[in-house]
Parts: C-alpha cells; sequence; structure tokens
C-alpha cells in the first residue's frame, strides 16, 4: 500500500456531510483531531470545521446533538455522563475498544456502534447519524462519589 493515500475515518465523517445537512438542515460539524493527526489532512467539505485541539472539549461534548467519535473509552464515558447521544466506531483490532469499551458501555444502555465499513458508505453513515440526532441519550447516570468510596475505604484499610 506504499504510496497510495490512506483515506482517513475523520475524512469519512466529514464527507458525509453534505448529506446529513440535506436530512438536518442548519447543521454544523466540528471535527477534532486530536494531537496525533494534522487537520490538513483531513479533506472537508465546506462547512465542516476541523480542529486539532479543544482546550474544552468535554464542553464541547456536553452541548453536542451527537457525538460521532472513535471507541475509545475516555471520551464515551465522557459522553455518558454528559446524557448526550453518540455514534462510536471502534478500531477493528483494538482489544480495549473491541472488548472492554463495549461492556462499559452495555452497562449504561450508551451509544450506537458501527463498524469502519459502515463510513465507506456516506449515504448509510449519514442514514444512522440521522437517525440518532436529537434522539434522547436514554443511557443510565454515571455514579458520582468515587473520590470520597475511596478515601473510605483507604480509611477502613488502614483503620
Amino acid at each position: 500500500m506504499r504510496g497510495r493515500p490512506r483515506r482517513h475515518p475523520l475524512g469519512r465523517v466529514a464527507q458525509a456531510f453534505p448529506r446529513i445537512q440535506e436530512r438536518v438542515p442548519g447543521l454544523r460539524m466540528v471535527v477534532v483531531t486530536g494531537p496525533r493527526i494534522d487537520p490538513a489532512a483531513v479533506a472537508a467539505p465546506a462547512g465542516v470545521e476541523v480542529r486539532g485541539y479543544l482546550p474544552d472539549l468535554d464542553e464541547h461534548l456536553a452541548a453536542c446533538d451527537l457525538g460521532v467519535v472513535q471507541g475509545g473509552l475516555t471520551t464515551t464515558m465522557e459522553l455518558v455522563a454528559a446524557g448526550r447521544p453518540f455514534v462510536y466506531v471502534p478500531l477493528a483490532q483494538h482489544f480495549e475498544q473491541q472488548i472492554h469499551v463495549p461492556h462499559r458501555l452495555a452497562q449504561y444502555r450508551a451509544g450506537r456502534r458501527l463498524d469502519y465499513a459502515d463510513l465507506a458508505d456516506p449515504d448509510r453513515f449519514a442514514e444512522v447519524v440521522t437517525e440518532a440526532i436529537g434522539r434522547p441519550a436514554g443511557s443510565l447516570p454515571v455514579e458520582t462519589g468515587g473520590a470520597g468510596r475511596a478515601a473510605d475505604h483507604l480509611l477502613e484499610l488502614l483503620g
């Protein structure tokens, strides 16, 4: 595959934007690449904002109508805690994203899983996103007070 440009999944998400926008007028899409991907490497149509880093990503996630994310635990649980609906696309050969994260998300009844193959068809991806936008997340609340419980357990052990 040397010499052939690899089409990044973020580019596939961005390329589906016009199809989604036809179904959801006024839609805004922000693609966040993170620190390892140059935002300029993501081919995005007009109307898609591509950012490399957002210092307030948690606030963007909490305000979104729908998150479309890779299947990492931190970002998916941020969306669960914020009560936001999301679609996640786990890496194919990644144990945590294939096994652990889906198991954890199932405990909260959160997220809709897609395979990378679903990103290859922009119409199919647009259909999935359109169906998910505006629906309530429907997930169970994330427990709070973990630090206090941990401190209580430590005090009990040291007791």
